[in-house]
């Protein structure tokens, strides 16, 4: 079974591109760095109000109680932590940016500088 996670751009040069990532297996966690540093797993170098090292989006996997339904259940959760940049990280329409590692909900909208993403829902193929 594949099963992946993305980001969507919702802003600037690349609007609209997803970026793929696979999801960790049960009792990982994966995390990904956000920047304009060249290695960043989401590499925003087009963005000068976005630090080198800006924030990290993470995401674990959990196993949970079967069911007859569901032989092998599982429960992603994920979370958003900026790490002190300059310009702050923030969340749908919150004014005052985040401190330290928030819980995150596919779906969710936020932003890094003038960059606006989009943390996917997660697909199961």
């Amino acid at each position: 079974m594949n099963r992946e996670l993305s980001v969507t751009y919702m802003s600037g040069p690349l609007d609209g591109k997803t970026q793929r990532f696979e999801q960790p297996e049960p009792g990982d966690e994966l995390i990904l760095s956000i920047g304009r540093r060249d290695g960043c797993d989401i590499f925003l170098p087009f963005d000068n109000q976005v630090s080198r090292l800006h924030a990290k989006l993470g995401c674990t996997v959990e196993m949970i109680t079967a069911s007859e339904a569901v032989s092998e259940p599982f429960l992603l959760s994920f979370w958003l932590e900026d790490l002190n940049s300059r310009n702050g990280t923030y969340i749908e329409r919150e004014k005052r940016g985040i401190r330290g590692r928030i819980n995150i909900r596919p779906g969710s909208l936020f932003r890094i500088g003038r960059t606006w993403l989009r943390l996917d829902v997660p697909m199961s193929i």
